[in-house]
């Protein structure tokens, strides 16, 4: 795929998974344009899209519930007034229509709970360090609790066996703020994975 900001060249042959830095656009709105990379270099999405002064954005180019593209727009703007030894961390599912899943940490606490396709939690504060978390499909208990903030335990937490649908690390610096990307699908060469990038 490449990638125009107002007609003008963003990213060229960007393939699936792949994430560019960060670039300045001035303050209102844009029109983002996906484009394929090679063959006829068919325009597949045009989107106008706000963006604010002072603010960090991630657009993801996906699916949409009616199979046609589309531009999601992800604030990277996270937690304000860490403290010391602390991270911010969120999780946002670009996977496919109608995944809904949980993250638990790796002693079966949840960290997110119902993340629906193309939905995004919010930004929680996160203990630095390495992190071994378990993507489950959502269960709808009620008496399931959030962590308020993520933390690495001994304790394991009593939630009942969840079957995994995928596993990866994350490690987490003091002061920085992270998001993790599901994306693919389990019935295609683009299987599920987590992509993670520091904001």
């Amino acid at each position: 795929m490449d990638f125009f900001i107002d007609g003008s060249g963003y990213a060229n042959g960007f393939p699936f998974g792949m994430i560019s830095g960060y670039s300045l656009v001035s303050d209102g709105f844009h029109t983002v344009t996906a484009r394929q990379s090679s063959g006829m270099r068919t325009t597949l999405l045009q989107q106008t899209l706000p963006f604010s002064s002072g603010q960090k954005y991630t657009l993801v180019l996906t699916d949409s519930a009616s199979g046609e593209l589309s531009f999601i727009q992800v604030s990277d703007t996270g937690c304000a007034n860490l403290p010391a030894n602390t991270g911010c961390y969120h999780l946002a599912n670009m996977s496919y229509s109608g995944s809904v899943y949980d993250l638990l940490t790796a002693n079966g606490s949840t960290a997110f709970r119902n993340i629906a396709f193309q939905g995004v939690s919010a930004y929680k504060q996160t203990v630095a360090g390495s992190y071994s978390f378990t993507v489950t499909n959502a269960i709808s208990f009620s008496a399931v609790q959030e962590l308020s903030v993520i933390v690495n335990s001994a304790v394991t937490a009593i939630t009942g066996y969840r079957e995994p649908v995928l596993g990866y690390s994350v490690d987490i610096n003091a002061g920085k703020n992270y998001t993790t990307y599901l994306i693919g699908n389990t019935w295609s060469g683009y299987s599920l994975r987590a992509v993670t990038v520091g904001d």
